[in-house]
């Protein structure tokens, strides 16, 4: 099955053409086969492709084994002129100074570091930095996998890495819908998606009060998550606001504007809160009116 996989990525670069390339999982069993390197050549040669467009993803696992026959594999592949990457890093056996042995062409960081990195309380974004200077300084090139949102997006291009792969770019698709996607944007596919990611809301009517500025103000609550909410009732709002939403006698919570639209405000919490908590009674001085709803 495994040569099968290589020989069907092979024939469909040759379908691609010359600008393109296409990866390949190859698993520790594969990995073990003395005729592995001989496959590759035969399916390149085969296919009447460049070896440099056919790339080999591997995974951290096959560093358990930190034997000279997994070395010598590395180097036979290399020789074959085909490109290799270390898949997920991160997330399993990180030998480094396996980075320092093998002849890796690139870094795959795993989508775990990825999704979110751009929420300014997650160190996922430090933790990409490190590793895109890391593979930088070896002079190897960096894929984030799992990229879905534009924030996550325009973090990852920030931070140098050279490769993307996520749905933010397309999902799973057979070779006729790929090319079929080239030709519509000539060779060219734009990043389709979210904003930011979006966590389950819960949907809600209450009314609550809001401190900014020295003044307090009354304003209803739609909707709810455990990082922020929408509120009704607070007319141009700059980005950016600082507020204090009072929930209740003994839960008051720090948030910041992230956008507004008329009467509409959305607010980031500076800290994550339980739901139930912010979906009870009425803040203090107002009659309550809450009516809850599962968001679909």
């Amino acid at each position: 099955m495994g040569e099968w996989i290589v020989r069907s990525a092979c024939a469909a670069i040759a379908e691609l053409g010359p600008g393109y390339r296409v990866a390949v999982n190859v698993s520790p069993r594969q990995f073990a086969n003395d005729k592995l390197p001989a496959t590759i050549m035969s399916a390149v040669s085969a296919a009447g492709i460049r070896p440099e467009q056919l790339e080999l993803e591997i995974t951290e696992g096959i560093f358990l084994d930190e034997s000279p026959e997994n070395l010598e594999m590395f180097q036979r592949l290399k020789r074959t002129g085909v490109r290799l990457a270390l898949d997920d890093f991160g997330t399993g056996y990180s030998a480094l100074g396996y980075l320092k042995k093998a002849p890796f062409d690139k870094i795959k960081i795993d989508q775990s570091f990825v999704r979110g990195a751009a929420d300014r309380s997650s160190m996922n974004a430090a933790i990409i930095s490190s590793i895109v200077g890391l593979a930088a300084a070896l002079r190897m090139e960096t894929t984030a996998e799992g990229v879905e949102t534009h924030d996550d997006l325009d973090l990852i291009r920030g931070l140098g890495c050279s490769h993307v792969q996520g749905y933010i770019y397309g999902r799973p698709m057979t070779l006729s819908e790929a090319l079929a996607l080239l030709r519509a944007g000539d060779g060219r596919v734009v990043a389709k998606g979210y904003k930011s990611a979006r966590e389950a809301r819960s949907r809600t009517f209450r009314t609550i009060q809001v401190e900014s500025g020295g003044h307090r103000y009354e304003a209803i609550v739609r909707n709810v998550s455990t990082r922020g909410a929408l509120i009704e009732g607070l007319w141009n709002v700059p980005q950016g606001t600082g507020f204090q939403l009072v929930f209740g006698p003994d839960l008051m919570l720090d948030a910041e504007a992230r956008w507004s639209e008329e009467n509409r405000v959305g607010v980031q919490f500076a800290k994550a809160v339980e739901i139930s908590a912010l979906i009870g009674g009425a803040a203090p001085g107002l009659a309550g009116r809450t009516r809850i709803e599962r968001a679909a």
